[in-house]
């Protein structure tokens, strides 16, 4: 049998499988573009950006709000300390008016016994004294009315709080101290001379203030004639450096 070689000479159609055979494995499926690598290595670090940029702000806000919750705490132990200085405060302030309510009659005690030595020095011969008096403080403003029939209105409860003025700020109302105390004095003189001495002996003592002659009468008595008189005058807070004191008990 004889066999003829029909295919063209050099091999050519053995090259060309091969040729195609290397152009397939050269080409991956994905896309031998490097343009469609490069874009997919730009979503893969955007996503990977994105990723850690949710984290990121995840954590940011978990310590903001941990921040938050500390200065929330941090208010309320401010707000309890602001309201408990204030109370403190507020008692403080009563306790220094009511201190100097103290003071100011602890500093009276010795008023009479100051004014009665004054004017026991200010009497003049031939002048006699009968009565020594204190006025009466003048009475505060008359309260108003109340219309007949009406009920007295109920006094608060202690501790009740609604039945503050407005304006209140807590603070106990302490009545303001006395004012000065005055008082009168009676008695006689053998001469009008007397009387004017007299008068001008109270008025130089730094205890007396305001001396007034309120009555003068000419009497007779047993074929005697002298005048009797009637005085006010007012007690005076004298300057400090006039006043001595001293301890009740020696201290050794």
């Amino acid at each position: 049998m004889i066999e003829i070689n029909l295919l063209p000479s050099g091999g050519g159609a053995q090259r060309r499988p091969a040729a195609r055979r290397e152009r397939a494995l050269g080409l991956p499926v994905a896309g031998a573009d490097p343009r469609v690598a490069a874009l997919a290595g730009a979503a893969v670090l955007i996503l990977a950006l994105g990723a850690f940029g949710f984290w990121k702000q995840g954590t940011h806000r978990d310590e903001l709000n941990a921040q938050i919750d500390r200065e929330r705490q941090d208010s309320v132990r401010l707000a309890r300390t602001i309201t408990l200085m204030r109370s403190l405060e507020s008692r403080r302030d009563t306790i220094e008016q009511k201190m100097a309510v103290i003071r100011s009659v602890d500093g009276r005690r010795y008023v009479w016994p100051h004014l009665m030595d004054e004017i026991s020095r200010a009497v003049p011969p031939y002048t006699w004294l009968t009565k020594v008096t204190a006025e009466a403080p003048a009475a505060g403003p008359a309260a108003a009315p109340r219309p007949a029939g009406a009920a007295p209105a109920p006094a608060p409860a202690a501790g009740d709080t609604s039945h503050k003025a407005a304006g209140d700020t807590g603070k106990v109302a302490i009545a303001p101290p006395p004012p000065p105390p005055a008082f009168n004095v009676e008695g006689a003189a053998a001469t009008t001379q007397a009387l004017t001495r007299f008068m001008k002996n109270l008025e130089a003592s730094a205890f007396i203030r305001d001396v007034a002659l309120v009555t003068s009468e000419q009497t007779v008595t047993e074929g005697r004639t002298y005048l009797k008189f009637t005085l006010e005058a007012r007690w005076e807070q004298p300057d400090s450096t006039l006043v001595e004191t001293v301890p009740v008990v020696p201290v050794h």
